[in-house]
Order: C-alpha cells, then structure tokens, then sequence
C-alpha cells in the first residue's frame, strides 16, 4: 500500500505538507505548481486513503524540535531512540510527525504556528521556551532540565537512581567516588548559548557527598568518550585513591574505561564503573559496563501521547511524567541484591 511518506519522498515536500494537501486543507500555503505535484503523483502510484473505524478522530500534525546536530546525535543514542520511538508510535495513530527539525539548522518560529502540538527534545533557554508557547501553546518537553508551571513534560527519573547508585557503592566500601558528566547548555532558537545548566547527577553526586562527609571529586564537559577518557586522568591524579565513579552517560563512561585500563587499572576490580543510557555497545564492552536503563522508548511513547492529548484539548491540566530506569548489573559493578 502506498503511504504518505513515499509520496513525500517523490514530491520531496514534508509528509505534513503530503497529508494536509490530501485532506483539502485550505489553510495550508502551498502553490499551485506543489500542490498539482502531490495529487498527481499520489493519483499516478494509486494512492488510496485509509478508512479508519473511528472517522471523528482528528488527524494531528506534530512537529519535533531537537536542539540537538546530528553529529551529537550520531555519538548519542539516547537521544535518537527517542525521536524513533516518537515517530514509530506515530505510525501506528492518527499523527503526522515531520521530519525532526533541528535548531542548528535554522527556524522559522512562525511554521510552528501550523501544527497542533510540538515536543521539544532537550533544553532551551526559558527565554525561547516562552517564545515558542506564544506561536504555539500546546508544548511537551523532553528530558529538560527547568520544569514549567504550564507546560507539559516528560524526563527520566534521575534523582533516585542517582542516590541508589551512590548509597549501594557506599554500602561494598567505596570511600572515594568519582563523578564525570557532561555540560548543559540552554539553546537560544538561534541555536546560540550563552547559559548553562548544572546537570542533576551532578547535584545529587555533591549533596550526597557532603551528607557522608566526602570530598567530592567530579569532572564535566562535553558529551563524548574524550570527555570521559580526560575526566578519568583528571580525577586519578587529584585523589590517588579514588576507588568508584559515577559517570552522567555511556558515551563518557567508553572514554573513562580506556584511560583507567591505560594506568592498569581493571574496571569492576580496582575501581567500579557505573554509568547512565545502556547503549548497545555497554554489554559487549570488556568488561560489560553497568549501566542505567533510561527506557528512551517509553520517554518518547509517552511525550507523543501527551503531544496528542493536548492537540486534541484532552484536558486543561499540566502533566509532568517521570519515567523510571532500571540499573542492569555487569561486570564494571556486580552489587545484585
């Protein structure tokens, strides 16, 4: 059966423009010339609408807003798990979801004024945030650090993974723990920075380390394994005898493993690793990494349900979701209880 996105692809128009071309929508600012281009080649490949049970239900147009580039994407696949899964779930509902529109590509905040909804992946400034809620008031955020009166979000649940983690490293008589993190930038919509944030492992890491009067040790920076590799150095020859490290994503945790195997150090035995994200790759390292699973796929199911509710004017309250993760016990940490 033909669909939507394959006329996308022959007209390369977006699959909103596709479908709201298809359903008469005059609304829609299109010319002649594109539109002609779409009916004929949805007549030319035989295209037929599906004829749904429930034909009261709303056709809903959803845009995805990233702050993140694709080569950020590229080395971290938390992020991209969760656009796939909010557009997977769309497919399988009446939601048109466009292609993910990236800031660092450049915006046009009027075009947002278009859709029903828009899910917004990572953090922006609240400056930008209260620019968008003014074209646009049905908002859903996603792992996003600032939390707003009256706006939607969905995040990870953080803060007691963060503290289990801690508490259970204390409890096998860890003594000098380590944390290495990534920095938060907040996105203006030109995609320029000029704030940043304090990341909550971050947060909890000091707050705890002085509650179990510790000395904390921690090292941030960018979001890659280079990162973790530096950070690992860093914190190594300021406290000789750290013996665990809290590390903010897998990504980080890659790089820290290499430069603690490279001063032989043997992760899981000297010193235990735990990390955030469960990638793929964390089982197959050597040793297997023990990480946290966030469950991007429920993060971005539950984010494009909300999209649609508000669409839909579902309710007329604030739904803030915290979805939970599951620790995965490997080698680098084996505190099985």
């Amino acid at each position: 059966m033909v669909t939507i996105k394959q006329i996308a692809l022959e007209t390369d128009v977006s699959s909103s423009t596709v479908s709201r071309v298809l359903n008469n929508d005059l609304t829609l600012s299109v010319s002649y010339e594109t539109r002609k281009r779409i009916i004929d080649t949805a007549q030319k490949l035989n295209y037929t609408k599906k004829h749904k049970k429930n034909n009261s239900k709303k056709l809903v147009h959803i845009a995805v807003l990233t702050v993140f580039s694709e080569i950020r994407e590229a080395s971290d696949a938390y992020w991209r798990q969760i656009y796939l899964s909010i557009e997977q779930n769309a497919q399988d509902q009446n939601i048109i979801v466009d292609e993910v529109i990236r800031i660092n590509q450049g915006i046009n905040i009027a075009d947002f004024a278009i859709y029903d909804a828009i899910i917004i992946l990572g953090d922006m400034t609240p400056k930008a945030v209260k620019q968008l809620q003014k074209i646009n008031e049905r908002i859903v955020l996603v792992d996003a650090k600032t939390r707003y009166e009256n706006i939607d979000s969905v995040n990870p649940e953080l803060r007691m993974m963060t503290t289990r983690i801690l508490n259970e490293l204390y409890q096998t008589g860890r003594r000098h723990i380590g944390f290495i993190g990534g920095d938060n930038d907040l996105l203006e919509l030109d995609g320029s920075s000029t704030l940043a944030v304090e990341d909550v492992r971050s947060e909890i890491y000091r707050n705890w380390a002085e509650e179990h009067q510790m000395i904390p040790h921690f090292y941030t920076g960018p979001w890659h394994a280079e990162t973790g590799m530096q950070g690992a150095i860093s914190l190594l020859r300021e406290e000789h005898n750290i013996d665990a490290l809290l590390v903010a994503s897998d990504p980080l945790a890659i790089g820290a493993i290499n430069a603690l195997k490279s001063e032989r150090l043997e992760p899981g035995i000297d010193i235990d690793v735990v990390s955030f994200d469960n990638v793929e790759l964390s089982s197959y390292l050597v040793p297997a990494l023990t990480t946290v699973d966030l469950n991007p796929a429920a993060l971005g199911k539950t984010a494009l349900e909300q999209a649609y509710e508000l669409a839909n004017d579902a309710r007329d309250w604030t739904v803030w979701a915290t979805i939970p993760g599951n620790l995965k016990y490997r080698d680098t940490f084996k505190n099985k209880k």
